[in-house]
């Protein structure tokens, strides 16, 4: 064993003891030092972490009456907000010698972090909490653990708390536990009390959050929204079909049932709660102030359709699909589930739907191998006991736990993590308590919307040394695999992870002003793409990182990342690609335009054509990871399921928490809004199952 780990043959014996002895943790605690004392203190420096925008970590040294010394590392926050309130964080810290601090203006959330950890460390120094371990056992209390799905590393990456909690601040006794509220998590829970369940809900943030902008469902019933209806049988299996295909044939076909069949009313559910009960273009909300269906894909899927270059015959079959968009951006998802809980809570009230802000999820109660309730840690550090019948796990994915992100999506571990805090809790607990982890490699989201337009038209892309290196016609959804060999880029928005390195995902996109005329973006054009699109310039200028801010409108300014210019040579030097190179590829790409013969990447000669006329067009994108698909597997319910397939009675896994719903490399972009559609009416589904099933 190192001085400052647990060897695994440890950890797993805590495991199995269901609880981690005191003199294992007195030996990971964190305290470099520590003598007895007859004063306030015990002497010694002592160690403790909370979340801000990254993990925001105090060292804080003790002599018998008060603290000496701070050291704040805020090497994962924002380099111009966290990072630059570093030294005042410090001082207010050492002044008020109690961690009530007054923070920096704009970075309340690593202030509050520095704060949370400080108190951690007080309470260590005066004997009132133990130091906890970055990596030890965890409790299993049914005595059951799939060894190969976690490492210790992983649970010092999560918010699982080691060993047995016995000091509750409270307990409360309530039908439902709902951890997590994003887009699952908030169906879940409000089903459930509209249903006549008492629900708690803790969430790991400060507020409900989710990402996104679609969802989908298949429309298989007439309904109020629904008036008429195109789907038939062989439509729906087709569908099936065409999704576990393009999930490398790895779905569990009874979920992609569970969706085919649910999902319509899981999304019409969404709509009367979000205020928009129609869900169609251009219907405003009601409920929650900003937020409309600003966008729609509805489609019926017949015939022959495509994705990417695989086709799927339908024939006969149709299968229809409603898919609004939320916001406009900057609303999203997460705007949704805010004003949906809110709107919950002043109907239902406290008592019967009852939120934990701050508040993750740290443990199950197991009993039998029964779940009979959860412990959650407060934002003052304090353990909340909760008794339920019911727990619905629906904390996300794991992208933001490099050692799980390394074993099942090493894909995605170069890439920069659109998302924060997703630490893989609900995974680590659900193992735990029985359940095991979908086979690797796992399904990412990985995707760049926010650049520019026309993500999906075959121009021509050079990656970050201005060479080419791709057939074009690859989507932008599945591109990221191929982007894995390309050369990394130190650019904006880089996550703690790469901000150091730069980070892979990043490649531009280059086009001519000739682009309107450009004859494949024609319906009618036997090379035509519906994933292709044809956007005019005057509506391209919201995303032109050198336009006005007033144009911004319906985007996230800082990720906004499209130019023009009058020359290639300053085409290129905008988007930060090497001179020589880039024109000696564009230059290359233009003879094989003009010969009609793709001799490097043999792209079809319908989408050859030379970048000649001014002025110029280019998108530097970058694909950052927004979420990692998979988890633990469940069954058509969303109920866990072990490797023998019982259920873990009263635990269920939703969102991007539960699998395996997914299965190929990249999540597929055949069906608009699949992604938080699943999430919708998988939590849909596990709140229905557990009121009526109490």
């Amino acid at each position: 064993m190192s001085k400052d780990g647990i060897s695994r043959r440890q950890f797993l014996k805590g495991v199995a003891a269901g609880a981690v002895s005191a003199a294992t943790i007195g030996i990971l605690g964190g305290c470099e030092k520590a003598s007895a004392s007859k004063g306030i203190y015990t002497p010694g420096t002592y160690t403790a972490s909370a979340e801000g925008i990254g993990k925001v970590t105090v060292k804080a040294t003790f002599d018998e009456n008060k603290i000496t010394n701070i050291d704040l590392d805020v090497s994962n926050e924002t380099a111009s907000i966290g990072g630059a309130a570093k030294d005042t964080l410090v001082a207010q810290m050492l002044k008020s010698q109690d961690g009530n601090i007054d923070g920096v203006a704009g970075a309340t959330i690593t202030a509050n972090a520095a704060s949370k950890a400080l108190k951690d460390c007080i309470a260590q120094a005066k004997g009132e909490k133990k130091a906890e371990s970055d990596a030890a056992g965890v409790v299993a209390t049914n005595g059951s653990f799939v060894v190969k799905d976690i490492i210790p590393e992983d649970v010092a990456n999560s918010a699982v708390v080691l060993g047995e909690i016995k000091d509750f601040a409270k307990e409360i006794t309530v039908d439902v536990v709902v951890a997590g509220a994003g887009a699952a998590g908030v169906v879940a829970a409000v089903y459930a009390a509209e249903h006549g369940a008492k629900v708690a809900v803790l969430q790991k943030e400060a507020f409900a959050d989710s990402q996104g902008n679609c969802a989908s469902a298949i429309i298989t019933k007439k309904s109020a929204t629904h008036p008429t209806v195109e789907t038939n049988e062989l439509g729906k299996k087709s569908w099936k079909n065409m999704c576990i295909a393009t999930n490398a044939w790895r779905s569990n076909p009874a979920l992609i049932d569970a969706y085919i069949e649910n999902s319509q009313d899981a999304l019409e559910y969404l709509c009367q709660w979000g205020g928009v009960p129609n869900g169609q273009l251009n219907d405003e909300s009601d409920k929650i102030e900003g937020l409309k269906v600003y966008q729609s894909s509805d489609a019926v899927f017949t015939g022959v359709r495509l994705d990417g270059t695989q086709s799927y015959d339908f024939g006969d079959g149709k299968c229809q699909i409603f898919a609004p968009w939320f916001g406009p951006k900057p609303n999203n998802f997460g705007t949704l589930c805010q004003g949906i809980i809110k709107q919950a809570v002043d109907k239902f009230g406290a008592d019967k739907l009852d939120m934990h802000y701050s508040t993750p999820i740290v443990q199950l109660l197991q009993e039998n191998g029964k779940i009979v309730g959860c412990v959650g840690k407060d934002a003052d550090g304090k353990y909340i006991k909760f008794n339920a019948k019911k727990v619905i796990l629906a904390t996300g994915a794991y992208e933001n736990n490099p050692t799980m992100v390394r074993r099942f999506c090493p894909d995605s571990e170069a890439f920069d993590k659109k998302v924060y805090h997703r630490t893989g809790d609900g995974n680590i607990l659900a193992i735990a308590a029985g359940g095991v982890m979908e086979g690797p490699a796992h399904s990412t989201v990985m995707h760049d919307f926010d650049a520019g337009l026309m993500w999906d038209n075959p121009y021509l892309s050079l990656n970050m040394d201005g060479k080419r290196f791709v057939n074009e016609t690859v989507e932008m959804a599945y591109i990221s695999k191929q982007l894995r060999w390309q050369p990394g880029f130190k650019g904006e928005n880089l996550d703690s992870e790469h901000k150091d390195t730069g980070s892979k995902g990043w490649y531009c996109q280059i086009y001519d002003n000739d682009y309107m005329g450009y004859d494949y973006l024609d319906p009618e054009h036997p090379a035509y793409s519906a994933s292709f699109q044809k956007i005019p310039p005057v509506v391209m200028k919201k995303y032109m990182k050198e336009g006005p801010s007033e144009d911004h409108v319906g985007v996230f300014e800082n990720l906004i990342d499209t130019y023009t210019a009058d020359t290639l040579e300053e085409l290129v030097q905008k988007l930060g690609l090497p001179k020589e190179e880039a024109l000696a590829s564009i230059k290359r790409y233009n003879e094989m335009c003009e010969k009609k013969v793709d001799e490097d990447f043999g792209k079809n000669a319908s989408y050859l054509k030379p970048i000649k006329t001014g002025p110029f067009w280019g998108i530097r994108r970058h694909i950052r990871c927004s979420s990692i698909t998979a988890g633990v597997l469940t069954d058509a319910n969303s109920m866990v399921v072990r490797e023998d397939g019982s259920v873990v009675e009263g635990l269920y896994a939703v969102g991007n928490l539960g699998g395996q719903f997914f299965g190929g490399c990249d999540y597929p972009f055949f069906s608009p809004g699949l992604s938080l559609g699943h999430a919708v009416t998988f939590g849909y589904i596990a709140g229905k199952h557990a009121v009526e099933n109490k």
